[in-house]
């Protein structure tokens, strides 16, 4: 402690830097904090001038001669401040003259309206806010030259090797290009600084961002949102485009600086935009429903699109506000996987139809010519219905050019929740909050945490606040958060109820695939099958195959009641069966009362199949015997067939291995491409 003191001189008048560890005097702070006021108490005094003017000149006969004056005075003392400014650098000059024309054009406005009226006033303290903060980065980031450098900010943090070009100012947000001139110094050494920089800045946190350029790694570009906006939901605008195409993208929510974050899905040759899956991930109580809700809204209100929902573990109670007759919803976890094991020969039916009529993908034509609208089949809680791994695999492989997107959406993508063959076909990645920057980590690519993407921070605290990438989406935007709105299942179920007009029947191949009616909730007197093959007869289109029986549960899960089957069949048909011969083996002569002969031989008889216990302890032994070679990793290949052997599944060993990895026998040590790779614990190999 005394050094301390000796340091800093008297503890009184001194306080604690946080930061370094050490006391330095009260007075240190005033005179290093006191360049950057003026600029927002000049903020202060424009409002204050504003209102005043306002008040001093609100007479009907006065006001207009006034604003008229002030727009001429502040036109010419923009030109002015142009002429003055040409002797200093080019953005010198823009950033003085935008500054005094933003400002002349407020006091204009504030003196027709009051600086107190709406929205005059959010724009001066958003506006405001912004021109003082750009001043005050430009003082920290003042050059030893005109044209480039930085020896303020930069230095702080000890990079010095970096070079801010000319600062862009927009609503609520600063970008600053950056030039890297040591080779010694990388984008990932500025991004590490990212939030150093921002307590410089006495910003919250995730304020200051760094992204790296795609083309040149020794540039990148400096990102400052010095308004947190993110931390209430703005309010629900309606559906972005009632009665347009599935191929605008879908509004779910706002971006930090107001910009809209839209999901594409259908591809777009024109623009190069790959049709696409979504991955939905956030842990238990981190809006992701809720952003489901109003994506959902954003597809049943479009003209080209259907829209199944499959939730098979909370009922209704996040579907109910769907109504029955507006997107076909599936609840429950067996009927889930059920449907599931359909959509395959959709994907077929689908791919084979479009290839008929002259596509290689779905596009828009496929509707307005032929009447075959996109499909969005949206699963919840999609780890109740992943255990067939190979279906899914198969469904998100081949879906995407038959018309079909689907998007999963689950709390953690971790390998025990989902193939890594099935992550890898998700082109989409929607991230709302996560207990650990890890859990992220599986479906948010590396290079967009490294730009700042932090989903952790927020947890469950900030329902909605999420990230979003994919196709269609400015790469710059990946690790920018946003926010869905604020809705209420009234709002958007009425939403949902005007859009009605607009939307589409499923399209009678597709619907017969899936043993679906055409509109949710109607089968036109008929069953779904027999109505979606009468429909596809009167618009001449291809006859729809007929249903593929692809249901392979266990009888055990099935609740079939035997004596109800011999009930149903008919007598008659009984009789008209072709009898057996009286003696089908003539030469075989059977002595009743002969004795058996005895047989001292050891007969092996088949045992059946193992009991669950017995299974396991069996996968147990095998492990032991693994791991008793010498071995530290294996893959479910190096097991034998679990058919054979068990009795059961791929999905069941799959299982099984997670529930060791759980009870910490093994652990996951990643992929080899194919497989997940399992680890033995320390103890179990020795």
């Amino acid at each position: 402690m005394a050094s301390k003191r000796n340091r800093g001189g008297d503890l009184a008048g001194m306080e604690v830097n946080k930061e370094f560890g050490y006391y330095v005097p009260r007075k240190y702070w005033a005179s290093r904090l006191a360049p950057y006021v003026g600029e927002w108490a000049a903020v202060g005094g424009v409002w204050v001038a504003g209102e005043g003017v306002h008040l001093w000149m609100a007479s009907a006969t006065a006001l207009p001669w006034v604003s008229t004056a002030e727009t001429l005075l502040g036109t010419g003392l923009t030109a002015l401040t142009w002429t003055c400014a040409k002797a200093r650098s080019a953005f010198t000059r823009r950033h003085a003259t935008a500054t005094t024309g933003v400002t002349a054009a407020w006091l204009t406005a504030a003196t027709i309206t009051g600086a107190t009226a709406t929205p005059v006033w959010q724009v001066w303290a958003l506006g405001g806010a912004t021109v003082a903060l750009s001043w005050n980065i430009r003082r920290l980031l003042r050059n030893s030259s005109e044209d480039g450098g930085a020896d303020g900010l930069f230095e702080k943090v000890k990079l010095a090797g970096v070079k801010a070009r000319e600062i862009e100012v927009g609503p609520n947000k600063l970008t600053a290009p950056l030039q890297l001139t040591s080779p010694e110094t990388s984008i990932a050494d500025v991004q590490a600084q990212a939030d150093t920089m921002g307590r410089l800045l006495h910003l919250h946190k995730g304020a200051v961002r760094v992204t790296e350029h795609p083309d040149d790694q020794a540039q990148g570009t400096l990102t400052i949102v010095p308004n947190d906006v993110l931390r209430h939901p703005q309010p629900w605008q309606g559906p972005s485009a009632p009665g347009g195409s599935i191929m605008a993208g879908l509004r779910v929510g706002l971006y930090e600086d107001n910009e809209p974050q839209l999901i594409y899905l259908p591809g777009d040759k024109r623009t190069h935009r790959n049709a696409t899956h979504y991955i939905v991930q956030g842990m238990n109580g981190s809006g992701k429903s809720h952003g489901a809700k109003e994506a959902w809204t954003e597809i049943l209100t479009r003209r080209d699109v259907c829209l199944i929902v499959l939730d098979p573990s909370k009922g209704e109670q996040t579907v109910s506000f769907l109504g029955k007759d507006n997107a076909h919803v599936i609840t429950g976890a067996k009927e889930c996987k059920q449907f599931v094991k359909k959509v395959p020969a959709a994907v077929t039916a689908n791919a084979s139809t479009l290839g008929q009529w002259g596509f290689d993908q779905w596009t828009p034509q496929a509707f307005e010519q032929y009447g075959m609208p996109y499909t969005v089949l949206w699963i919840e809680e999609a780890p109740r219905v992943l255990e067939d791994a190979a279906t899914i695999t198969r469904i998100v492989q081949e879906a995407r050019s038959a018309g079909i997107s689907v998007v999963l959406s689950l709390q953690k993508a971790s390998f025990r929740q989902m193939s890594t063959d099935t992550r890898s076909q998700l082109g989409g990645v929607w991230c709302f909050g996560v207990n650990e920057l890890e859990d992220a980590a599986y479906t948010l690519d590396e290079a967009v945490i490294d730009a700042g993407a932090r989903p952790d921070r927020w947890k469950n605290r900030r329902p909605g606040c999420n990230y979003l990438v994919g196709p269609g989406i400015d790469e710059e935007r990946f690790a920018v958060p946003g926010r869905t709105f604020g809705a209420s299942d009234q709002q958007l179920a009425a939403d949902i109820e005007a859009g009605k007009p607009y939307r589409a029947a499923m399209h009678p191949i597709t619907a017969n695939a899936l043993g679906l009616p055409i509109r949710p909730g109607e089968v036109d007197g008929l069953p779904a099958a027999t109505a979606a093959q009468a429909a596809a007869a009167s618009t001449g289109g291809p006859t729809p195959p007929a249903p593929v029986d692809d249901d392979r549960d266990d009888w055990e899960d099935d609740d079939m009641d035997l004596e109800a089957l011999a009930d149903e069949i008919d007598d008659d048909e009984v009789d008209d069966l072709a009898p057996l011969p009286a003696e089908h083996e003539p030469e075989l002569v059977v002595d009743a009362d002969a004795e058996l002969p005895v047989d001292d031989l050891d007969m092996a008889l088949p045992g059946g199949r193992p009991t669950p216990a017995e299974a396991r302890q069996m996968l147990a032994e095998m492990v032991a015997a693994l791991a008793a070679t010498g071995r530290t990793t294996f893959t479910v290949r190096d097991l034998p067939d679990p058919e054979q052997t068990f009795g059961r599944g791929r999905s069941w060993l799959s299982g099984q291995l997670g529930q060791l990895v759980v009870d910490g026998t093994l652990t996951e040590a990643g992929t080899d491409g194919k497989a997940t790779v399992y680890a033995f614990r320390m103890r179990d190999a020795a």
